[in-house]
């Protein structure tokens, strides 16, 4: 969820705590997966407990940049410096211009989201009580 994400390159992605552990992803996960990978791509993603390896997201367009763990760092305060030699109001109305949408899309999406996930939680303890007696 972050502008830019730089991994390192035994980096792994996956959504191992919910669909594949019997839980739903309405916390966010729901959004912000097939908002990255698009629609298709997104779902197969959390339904699968896919494992994408960090090559494979810089080619997905996950990540921006694989880089050796010990350069990760200083690649990261490189990052941070040149932003920072924007005005302060440049690189908080470049973030509203890029974040705005979806920020909507979070707000819009996680109420109902998190609902849903709930509900299968507490219904998932009604059937191991009930499982028990």
């Amino acid at each position: 969820m972050s502008d830019i994400v730089i991994a390192s390159e035994d980096a792994v992605f996956q959504d191992a705590p919910h669909f594949p552990n019997g839980a739903v992803p309405g916390d966010g996960a729901h959004v912000v997966w097939p908002y990255i990978l698009g629609p298709n791509r997104g779902r197969y993603f959390l339904l699968m407990g896919q494992k994408i390896a960090a090559q494979e997201a810089l080619t997905l367009g996950i990540i921006s940049e694989v880089l050796p763990r010990e350069k990760l760092l200083p690649r990261a305060h490189e990052i941070a410096r040149q932003l920072m030699r924007q005005t302060a109001l440049t690189l908080r109305y470049t973030r509203e211009a890029l974040a705005s949408k979806y920020r909507r899309l979070m707000l819009e999406e996680l109420g109902p989201g998190l609902a849903v996930e709930g509900l299968a939680a507490l219904g998932s303890g009604e059937q191991a009580r009930a499982a028990r007696k």
